[in-house]
């Protein structure tokens, strides 16, 4: 038999537990010395990676961190040339790892193996630099048992990021540093490491410099002027300029600072190192100004996010100063003999900081706070601009805030909400990677995604995670067919098969969950609930605690459910022609005709859809702007039907005046009929938009009619001072959610008319809505073979009444072999 093949490109402190209750994880460090007496031959090239974060320095620079996320399906590692950052003489290499511990169910965010581990493993460079930077027990390795996650802030249920450091300084202890033990995982016969290891699939992430705008509330015996000398300037001319910001000790002091716009950054508090140790410094992060939460953290009371009368609520660092001579010698500040700083590892999310400082027995001198926002690397080449309109500055504000919406829920993962929660769902991912694609043409984070989820798929309930990577996996059925919707979005705008073949078993065993469900006696999908899964449709106020219809368990079956179903097959069926699986995608259509009639015959009350079954004489039928607009994206109500559905539940027209429903509540009219007057539609939330515009679209003459007016809970939330979009406005949790910037996809797809008519833009689709501006010029990203071209769209109009001869114009398909002049319309 031959011998055995050991895998020992791992290591990790030998003495290290995870039997501590009073932190969600702990910070380990490694060193490594190394002493050139040549410049190194570039490249000095090493594969890192660790769990379940990391960053790496060389000679006090950081050169990397990481990884991306992943899990035990798919597990990223970096890869980085060494060779820049060393130098003739001695060298110091530090990583500081963060490892959340395994067995519990804190920082959800953040999947991680049972065990913890730092891989380092030199690419190619030679027999001298594989021995001395490899994984081995010449590294050193220490534990940081004085910082800790704390796991009972009341506003971080899922992220437990935040630090508290050196809260023991009275009784400081210097770092004990021992050797690394190696890991060792048998790596033949089909075995190997725990981490199924990949290359990562997304660029860098983009770290950019910023500073504050503005100061407010300052309670401090330094004047005020002196404050905003240190901290509301470039950090590069004020740490020239100044010596720093006194603070006399024993004496405390707060702010509230504010940044221009809704940010994701790194960030860097520096002070000169004190003589002695004991001031703290707390830091509170916060999206707004509001008034107490009703719940914290999920049910917020806001108003005008600058209403600097009001408090700052959120989550919170605390530091404590160590002072003179104990430093920790990390090598990660090239100047911590005589600064102390804190940087808190993971990036944070704000718009507003508060501060407060309670110096001790010694001055404490401030040198400044340093921003880095930190967002994938998302290169807006869209451009849409309504020309000399009256709405100009306000659809030029639409869409810039729509893009920093996007942009700050993307990092390493598309994430449903950065401040709390950096989580990829399914649904949310969806509208996410559609306005990726429609504001630069890059689905790099797309396709990562996808595969994620694909990976997530459990055999035993024949469903993939709502969302994924994420260390407590969680089930909504509902959300494994937006994600099939996902990969029929991903096809159409890149025709990419080879990309999604290795997703159809999967996508066949989601579907197969649902017909299994299928009732016998009305043809539909049942609603019955199954331990462990959430049948989330959507946040209203009346669907309260959880997000279900009443009528779901009231009559045991779910519209909404059976035509999320239908509208899925019938994408999953166009990808199966792709594939030259015409059998499989009759199959589906066969059954998306079954439950389409199901529907109309068991949910349809004669003139509206109903939320459950329609029985006759049922007088207490429940109805929602949901089952209107799903059975018109599913084909149960086409034509002058959809158009009274969508009216009817929409009371178009209407004004949308009411700040906290993205749709006015409707109310009789005339041509409603008697029965009408008793309905009540329960209003989607904003998460639900995008889908309301695509039925409004298919609607005729609606969307065009009503444009405006839908636009208007995005101008309410302008109007009270927001930079991105916010959740909902029902639960006012967080200020920062990407399914609020549907405006990227109305001006492109619908307001310029620009999609794609085959997959891959093979050929480009010109629908143009001339009704809804005067002027418009847009630029719109699209794949030409390989590479990306641009479709420019512009047009002006003289008379209003010119405009409507126009409506409704047949559709103008052009051939990209006819459009030479797209590649050079930037």
């Amino acid at each position: 038999m031959a011998a055995k093949q050991v895998d020992t490109s791992w290591m990790w402190h030998p003495d290290f537990e995870e039997s501590r209750t009073d932190t969600a994880g702990l910070f380990v460090h490694f060193r490594r010395r190394l002493n050139l007496e040549h410049s190194p031959v570039p490249p000095v090239r090493i594969q890192i990676s660790a769990d379940t974060r990391y960053k790496l320095y060389a000679n006090s620079c950081l050169i990397v961190s990481g990884p991306v996320k992943g899990d035990q399906k798919l597990w990223f590692y970096d890869e980085v040339d060494l060779s820049p950052y060393l130098r003739v003489g001695e060298n110091n290499i530090a990583v500081q790892v963060l490892r959340f511990f395994h067995a519990t169910s804190y920082a959800s965010s953040f999947p991680r193996l049972p065990i913890g581990g730092l891989m380092i493993k030199p690419i190619e460079c030679g027999e001298f630099w594989t021995t001395h930077l490899q994984s081995s027990n010449l590294w050193e390795t220490a534990i940081d048992s004085s910082t800790t996650l704390p796991t009972n802030l009341v506003e971080d249920d899922f992220l437990h990021i935040y630090e508290v450091h050196n809260a023991n300084a009275g009784t400081f202890e210097p770092l004990k540093w021992t050797d690394a033990k190696v890991h060792k995982f048998q790596a033949s016969t089909g075995l190997g490491a725990p981490w199924k290891l990949s290359p990562r699939m997304i660029p860098a992430l983009r770290v950019e410099s910023s500073s504050f705008t503005s100061l407010h509330n300052i309670k401090s015996s330094v004047p005020d002027n002196r404050w905003e000398e240190i901290l509301v300037q470039t950090q590069d001319k004020h740490m020239a300029l100044c010596n720093g910001l006194v603070l006399p000790a024993r004496t405390s002091h707060s702010l509230e600072l504010e940044v221009e716009n809704h940010t994701t950054a790194f960030l860097r508090f520096n002070f000169q190192r004190p003589e002695a140790g004991g001031s703290v410094c707390k830091i509170t992060y916060a999206e707004s100004y509001e008034n107490p939460p009703i719940l914290v953290p999920y049910l917020r009371s806001k108003e005008h996010r600058r209403d600097y009368g009001k408090a700052l609520y959120g989550p919170q660092d605390f530091y404590t100063f160590r002072g003179a001579g104990k430093a920790l010698g990390l090598g990660y500040d090239e100047n911590e003999v005589t600064r102390e700083t804190f940087s808190p590892f993971h990036f944070r999310t704000f718009r507003f900081i508060k501060v407060e400082i309670d110096v001790g027995s010694t001055d404490l001198v401030l040198e400044g706070i340093k921003i880095a926002p930190v967002n994938y690397p998302l290169d807006v080449s869209a451009h849409f601009d309504a020309g000399n309109s009256e709405e100009r500055e306000t659809v030029d504000k639409l869409w810039t805030t729509s893009i920093r919406t996007l942009s700050n829920c993307m990092h390493d993962c598309y994430e449903d909400c950065p401040f709390y929660e950096q989580l990829q769902y399914a649904m949310d991912m969806r509208s996410s990677a559609l306005f990726t694609y429609y504001v630069s043409g890059d689905d790099r984070l797309a396709r990562q995604a996808l595969t994620q989820i694909h990976h997530s798929f459990e055999p035993r309930v024949g469903l993939t995670s709502s969302r994924t990577p994420c260390h407590q996996p969680q089930l909504i059925p509902h959300f494994s067919l937006y994600w099939i919707c996902a990969l029929s979005d991903h096809y159409t705008f890149f025709g990419d098969r080879a990309f999604i073949r290795p997703f159809m078993a999967v996508i066949d065993g989601v579907l197969e969950f649902f017909n299994s469900r299928i009732d016998p006696d009305f043809g539909l999908v049942s609603a019955k609930s199954e331990p462990g899964m959430w049948d989330f449709t959507d946040w209203t106020n009346e669907w309260r605690p959880y997000g279900i219809p009443p009528a779901a368990a009231r009559t045991g079956f779910s519209t909404y459910t059976n035509c999320l179903y239908i509208y899925t097959l019938e994408n999953a069926a166009t990808i199966l022609r792709a594939l030259g699986r015409s059998s499989t995608a009759d199959e589906y259509t066969s059954r998306a005709n079954v439950v389409l009639e199901a529907v109309k015959s068991h949910c349809f009350d004669g003139t509206v859809f109903t939320d459950g079954l329609a029985r006759p004489g049922d007088r207490q039928l429940e109805y929602s702007v949901h089952s209107q607009v799903f059975a018109v994206l599913c084909g149960a109500a086409s034509g002058s039907l959809a158009q009274s559905i969508l009216r009817k539940s929409l009371s178009l027209p209407s004004s949308l005046s009411g700040l906290h429903s993205p749709y006015p509540s409707p109310t009789p009219s005339d041509d409603n009929g008697g029965d009408y007057e008793s309905r009540k539609f329960t209003q989607p939330s904003l998460s639900m938009s995008f889908y309301t515009l695509r039925a409004l679209a298919l609607a005729g003459p609606l969307y065009t009619r009503h444009f405006d007016a839908f636009l208007q809970p995005w101008r309410d939330q302008l109007a009270l001072g927001l930079t991105t979009w916010e959740e909902d406005s029902v639960s006012q949790r967080s200020d920062c959610h990407a399914w609020g910037s549907a405006p990227i996809y109305e001006f492109m797809a619908e307001v310029a008319g620009v999609y794609p008519a085959a997959p891959g833009w093979a050929i480009v689709g010109f629908r143009p809505r001339l009704e809804l501006f005067r002027t418009i010029s847009a630029r719109v990203p699209v794949l030409v073979g390989q590479g990306r071209a641009w479709v420019c769209v512009w047009w002006q109009t003289e008379e209003s009444n010119l405009i409507d001869g126009l409506a409704g114009s047949a559709v103008e398909k052009m051939r990209l072999a006819q459009m030479k002049a797209v590649e050079n319309c930037r």
